[in-house]
C-alpha cells in the first residue's frame, strides 16, 4: 500500500477501509492508575467534561475518580497521509476494547485543542519518535486521555478479569468492545459511544478454503481460541499487549508452551495457505530435530471451523534475532557455530524440496543456549536480502544465505 510505514515489524499492518495508511503502532502507551492526572466527577456517557483550556494545551481535566479506572493503553493507532483522522484501539486489562476515531472536522471553535491535535498527528505521520522534544508517547498519552471518561464508565476497574485462571485468546481476540467518537466545541471535549458496532478494523481471523482444511487435522493439532491460555509477565499487560507466549493442552495432563503467530490484519488467506503448506512439507518430510536441524516447529493452529486465527509454534527461549551488531559482539567460535547451524538446516530443507523464502538475519533466532534457529516460512522476501525475481527459489535462498554468512565472517 502506497505511503504506508510500519513501526514494529513483528506484525503485519492493519487493513482499513480508508486509503493511504501511514502508520500503525503496536504500542505500549500506558495510562491509568500508574499515571498522575486530575480527578473529579464523571458526568455521563454523552455529556461534556468540565473545564476549558486556557493556556494549557492538555485535554481538559477528566472528571473521574481514580478508583474507577482500570489499567489501559493505546494498543494500536493509525493515521493517514491524506486524511486528517486518527484511529485508536484502546484496550483495558479487564478485557474491554475501545475503537476510537478522532476527526478534526468535529472540532468547533476550539483552536487550542485543534492545534494540539495536529501536533500529535504530525508526529505520528512522520514516523519519528520525537520532534522538538515532543515524543510519540506524549502524543499517544494526549490522545488516550480524550477518551478517559468512557473508559471509566464502560470498563470500570470493578470488572476485573479473574486472577484464578489465565486469560484466553478468545478474550483477547473477541473482547467486549465499544465504538467511540469525539466532538469538541469551545475547547470542551465530548467523547461518546456510537450506536454502530462496525468498527472498521479487520477481523481477527481469516477464512480459508477446503483445500487448506481438508487434511489439516492429520498433520497439525487444532485448538479453539478459548482453549489457548495467554502467559503475561505483568498484570497491567493482561489483555492489552498482543499475545505471544501461550499454553495449550499437550495430552497426558501436560501443557505445551507455544509462540502464537497471528493471522488476520493484512495477512490474507493466500499468505496463510502458503506458509501452512510449507510447514506441512516440513512435518511430512520428518526433518530431524536439533541438533541435526534447527528449524522452528509448528505445534498446531488456532481455529473455529474454517476461520483461522493463527499458528502455534513450539516455544524457543530466545536472546533475540541475528544481526550484524550481535555477530560483531560474538566470538569467532560462536559465529562459526551459527554458520554451521544455519547452513546445515537450510541444506536439509532443500534436500526435501522446501524453500525457506524470506531469508534474512531477522529470520534467525538466537536462543538462550546460543543456537541459531531458522524461522518464518511465509514465502515473502525482503528487499536487500533477496532479489524479487529470485524470491521463492533455491537461488533466492542461496543469495540470502550468502548475505547472512557474510555478517558472520
Amino acid at each position: 500500500m502506497s505511503g504506508f510505514h510500519r513501526i514494529f515489524s513483528g506484525w503485519n499492518s492493519t487493513q482499513h477501509s480508508r486509503a493511504a495508511l501511514v502508520n500503525i503502532c503496536w504500542g505500549a502507551r500506558s495510562r491509568g492508575l500508574r499515571r498522575n492526572f486530575k480527578v473529579g466527577f464523571l458526568h455521563g456517557l454523552r455529556t461534556q467534561t468540565d473545564s476549558c483550556l486556557h493556556s494549557d494545551p492538555s485535554p481538559p481535566a477528566t472528571i473521574v475518580g481514580m478508583e474507577t479506572l482500570p489499567h489501559y493503553e493505546v494498543a494500536f493507532w493509525q493515521v493517514h497521509e491524506t486524511e486528517e483522522d486518527c484511529d485508536l484501539i484502546i484496550r483495558t486489562n479487564n478485557g474491554r476494547a475501545f475503537y476510537c476515531t478522532i476527526s478534526p472536522s468535529r472540532f468547533c471553535r476550539s483552536p487550542k485543542l485543534t492545534e494540539q491535535y495536529f501536533k500529535c498527528l504530525d508526529l505520528l505521520r512522520s514516523g519519528e519518535q520525537e520532534k522538538d522534544d515532543f515524543y510519540e508517547e506524549d502524543a499517544c498519552d494526549w490522545l488516550l486521555k480524550l477518551f478517559e471518561p468512557l473508559v471509566a464508565q464502560l470498563a470500570p476497574s470493578s470488572l476485573a478479569v479473574s486472577e484464578i485462571s489465565r486469560p484466553t485468546l478468545s478474550q483477547y481476540l473477541f473482547p467486549l468492545y465499544f465504538v467511540c467518537g469525539l466532538e469538541v466545541a469551545n475547547e470542551v471535549l465530548r467523547p461518546y459511544q456510537m450506536e454502530t458496532q462496525n468498527h472498521g478494523w479487520s477481523s481477527p481471523s481469516i477464512v480459508v478454503k477446503n483445500d487448506v482444511l481438508i487434511d489439516l487435522d492429520q498433520w497439525a493439532k487444532s485448538y479453539h481460541p478459548s482453549d489457548v491460555e495467554i502467559i503475561y509477565n505483568h498484570p497491567e499487560d493482561i489483555l492489552i499487549k498482543r499475545p505471544t507466549k501461550v499454553l495449550v493442552d499437550a495430552g497426558n495432563n501436560s501443557k505445551a508452551t507455544c509462540y502464537f503467530k497471528r493471522f488476520g490484519l493484512s495477512f490474507g488467506p493466500a499468505y496463510a495457505k502458503k506458509e501452512l503448506m510449507t510447514l506441512k512439507k516440513v512435518v511430512m518430510a520428518q526433518i530431524p530435530s536439533p541438533p541435526e536441524a534447527w528449524i522452528c516447529r509448528l505445534h498446531g493452529v488456532v481455529r473455529v471451523g474454517d476461520k483461522l486465527m493463527g499458528m502455534l509454534f513450539i516455544w524457543i527461549d530466545t536472546k533475540g534475532v541475528l544481526s550484524k551488531a550481535r555477530a560483531d559482539q560474538s566470538s569467532a567460535d560462536l559465529r562459526k557455530r551459527w554458520k554451521t547451524q544455519i547452513s546445515t538446516s537450510l541444506e536439509k530443507l532443500h534436500h526435501k524440496g522446501i524453500i525457506w523464502g524470506d531469508v534474512k538475519a531477522e529470520n534467525v533466532l538466537i536462543d538462550s543456549d546460543d543456537n541459531a534457529w531458522i524461522i518464518d516460512f511465509g514465502g515473502s522476501y525482503t528487499h536487500g536480502w533477496v532479489d524479487k525475481e529470485k524470491a521463492g527459489t533455491l537461488a533466492g535462498d542461496a543469495q540470502g544465505l550468502a548475505k547472512i554468512l557474510d555478517i558472520l565472517q
